[in-house]
């Protein structure tokens, strides 16, 4: 019986050690200076909130916001963040420094500042790749999560991206060249042919993490039981056999579509290059960043009027009256900018107010809104691009409907057009089971 007990005080005192306990429910109760501050802003109002932040900082304090995504650092939200917090305190001049890093950089700045204890070094971050976030911060206890009042009692708030905290969904879709009217991609299983090999613009999983993040997520259940309805549909046109991949037991389906769409693609370096060669071939796939098709500079033999996005259709006129989407499967890949504050935050209520003020006003968001694939985890902030393609101008001056601009909502992603959806607990657990065999298939490529 006194083995049993110290062995509970030692369990006890280890949990105690961690800085933090958990309650009931599950939720971790605040005991950091950083977790009691989230805490209490979680219950603030906009106006608390920025009271708190303007005390934090004083007349001089500067917060330090690390990103992935440069669009936060533009004068329109400095502007805005600054002018909410001198309605507190009218002597503060500049509230705000903002620095954008790479994806694997910036999780090695920050880090390495929590390593090393660095007090006065970034307070939050925004930040994407589901992978890097979860095992090397989320797992690690080096970034608290911090969901804004304001924006979880406000209408239509997608209360699915509170954990990790979602600024906004960015996003990947299929897009073909059919400038010969002479393709139908209307099934994902199509790009796994054998006569599409060669003709799939993408980038290399091994060289973008989005990519590989994507391909993890492809074997979750939800995703698997999408492709085998796919496969199963009377639309699909492959000549895979699924009983090679039958190893993989009930997984089969998310192998077998990975194995065939990797050994069909062409690398590129960047989205942008994949693009680009995409407009110019006609009968050629996209996997690319849906925002890329507004680069495609129109002449004479090229125009965005001969890119089709798959889940839209040709005959896309409103976004905002799509009905069921045109490809089976999935429509596309929603990864997204994750808010998070860091665990030795020199000013958390800052940060908090900073987060609070993009992820909730329009003004703020709208340095990322005009841009067709990017949408707000408060679909009410968001830019209204159901119609973008309307009445565009081409190369000879005549006006057309672009359908592949014709934007919807997340909300229609989300549902009718069944988008593979990020979530970076299940990549986190799951990345290792699967790189092998993206690896294999990868290096089978270059032989």
């Amino acid at each position: 019986m006194k083995k049993k007990l110290t062995g509970l005080l030692l369990v006890a005192s280890t949990v105690l050690g961690m800085g933090a306990l958990t309650a009931c429910d599950g939720k971790k109760e605040a005991s950091t200076r950083v977790q009691k501050a989230i805490a209490d802003a979680e219950t603030l109002s906009h106006d608390e909130l920025f009271k708190k932040a303007a005390e934090e900082l004083g007349e001089t304090g500067q917060l330090k916001i690390a990103a992935t995504t440069s669009r936060g650092g533009r004068d329109k939200v400095k502007d805005l963040f600054k002018a909410e917090l001198q309605k507190h305190n009218s002597k503060i001049t500049d509230p705000i420094k903002y620095d954008t890093f790479v994806d694997g950089a910036i999780y090695t700045t920050l880090i390495g500042e929590i390593l090393n204890g660095k007090k006065d070094g970034y307070s939050g971050t925004i930040t994407q790749d589901g992978y890097q976030l979860q095992k090397k911060a989320i797992d690690k206890g080096y970034f608290e999560n911090y969901i804004p009042k304001t924006w979880r009692e406000a209408p239509g708030a997608d209360l699915s991206a509170k954990d990790p905290f979602t600024l906004q969904y960015n996003f990947k879709t299929w897009m073909y060249n059919n400038k010969n009217k002479d393709m139908v991609i209307d099934n994902v299983w199509d790009v796994t042919h054998s006569k599409y090999k060669g003709k799939i613009d993408t980038m290399d999983p091994n060289n973008e993490n989005v990519n590989m993040d994507w391909l993890i997520q492809l074997t979750s259940d939800e995703e698997v039981a999408k492709l085998k309805a796919a496969f199963e549909d009377s639309t699909a046109t492959t000549d895979v056999n699924i009983d090679n991949y039958k190893q993989f037991g009930d997984k089969k389906y998310a192998y077998a579509f990975i194995d065939r769409f990797l050994s069909n693609a062409v690398f590129y370096a960047d989205d942008g290059k994949a693009m680009a060669h995409l407009a110019q071939t006609p009968g050629n796939i996209g996997w690319i960043v849906y925002s890329k098709i507004l680069k495609v500079e129109e002449t004479n033999d090229i125009s965005k009027k001969n890119i089709v996005v798959a889940a839209l259709g040709e005959n896309n006129t409103d976004g905002a009256k799509m009905d069921k989407s045109c490809i089976k499967g999935f429509g596309g890949f929603m990864y997204k900018h994750y808010l998070q504050v860091l665990k030795d935050a020199q000013y958390p209520y800052a940060t908090c107010a900073f987060f609070e003020l993009i992820s909730t006003n329009a003004t703020a968001y709208s340095v990322w809104g005009g841009d067709v694939g990017d949408y707000p985890s408060l679909p009410s902030i968001n830019v209204n691009r159901t119609k973008n393609g309307v009445d565009k101008e081409i190369a000879d001056g005549t006006k057309v409907n672009m359908s592949c601009l014709n934007d919807p909502t997340s909300t229609w992603w989300l549902g009718k057009g069944e988008a593979v959806v990020e979530t970076p607990s299940f990549i986190g657990a799951h990345y290792d089971d699967v790189i092998d065999f993206i690896d294999v298939v990868i290096a089978a490529k270059a032989k």
